[in-house]
């Protein structure tokens, strides 16, 4: 039975997530959220490690709030044998290596639970219109509006555009997708066929962390056309060469912790309860 948790670095969605866990009854530490707790952590004292959401590694390490250095690595030569592993991406490795040296943990992943997908891909869809909306002086219902990618978070993100006038057009790669962006009141395209309806475009944003908007597509837009990244590395386009034509970007990472981090808190502690009593089993 789980009952000591350690939160192991992360962001504020992590912060505010601990406060949540001990209410409901577990003992909660954390590691590289607040000043000093690495003093307090005890790493082989926790029956479950829960690091960061989406990804548990990034650059060699364990992000945390606090500027301390964590190594995945460390992090879990330091667990206890059977120790539950609650983490996003990137973590496998680490743990594939701790288990040759005789570690046994059990790694689990936060998008196993659909309904704290679903829900993130919300929230970002939220907080993308909220962006978009604070770059321009135009109403949405005046503006025509390209989102790449139809799967939860695009999809969430066009209809949420849609639902307030905006003309959107939907570039995928799957026919499926494409098919349903249609039923559901999308102009769907290919992600070929972006330079083709380019010109009429005032606005594009990309949920699809792979380039799909190429340099012909880029140089087809109206100068000071916007282009909001919403995806993860490598990204969509080109911000460099976007900004050198003339076009404005942002690239915006994690959303729902900077735009509504008590709600994705809540999300994540929901689900690391839920698979954290699955890994128990």
């Amino acid at each position: 039975m789980i009952r000591n948790i350690l939160v192991v670095g992360g962001d504020r969605r992590a912060l505010l997530m601990a406060p949540m866990l001990a209410g409901e009854g577990y003992e909660v530490r954390t590691l590289g959220l607040n000043a000093g707790d690495e003093k307090l952590a005890d790493i082989a004292g926790a029956d479950a490690l829960l690091l960061p959401f989406p990804f548990a590694v990034r650059g060699g390490d364990v992000p945390t709030l606090t500027g301390l250095t964590l190594h995945p690595g460390d992090v879990l030569e330091c667990a206890a044998d059977g120790a539950v592993v609650l983490a996003g991406s990137g973590l496998e490795p680490y743990a594939a290596a701790g288990e040759a040296l005789g570690k046994k943990l059990k790694l689990a992943h936060y998008v196993s639970h659909e309904p704290f997908v679903q829900k993130n891909a919300e929230l970002s869809a939220e907080a993308a219109l909220f962006e978009a909306m604070d770059r321009t002086q135009r109403a949405l219902m005046d503006q025509a509006v390209l989102v790449t990618g139809y799967g939860r978070f695009g999809r969430a993100l066009a209809l949420r555009l849609k639902a307030l006038g905006a003309k959107v057009w939907v570039a995928a790669r799957r026919e499926a997708a494409r098919m349903l962006a249609g039923e559901e009141g999308m102009h769907p395209i290919l992600p070929q066929e972006i330079a083709g309806v380019a010109p009429e475009l005032d606005m594009v944003l990309n949920t699809v962390p792979a380039p799909v908007i190429d340099g012909k597509a880029l140089k087809a837009l109206p100068e000071g056309t916007w282009l909001l990244e919403l995806a993860s590395a490598p990204y969509g386009f080109d911000a460099g060469e976007a900004k050198r034509l003339g076009l404005n970007c942002a690239v915006l990472p994690g959303l729902p912790a900077r735009y509504a981090c008590e709600s994705a808190a809540l999300a994540m502690k929901e689900a690391a309860m839920r698979l954290l009593v699955e890994a128990s089993l």
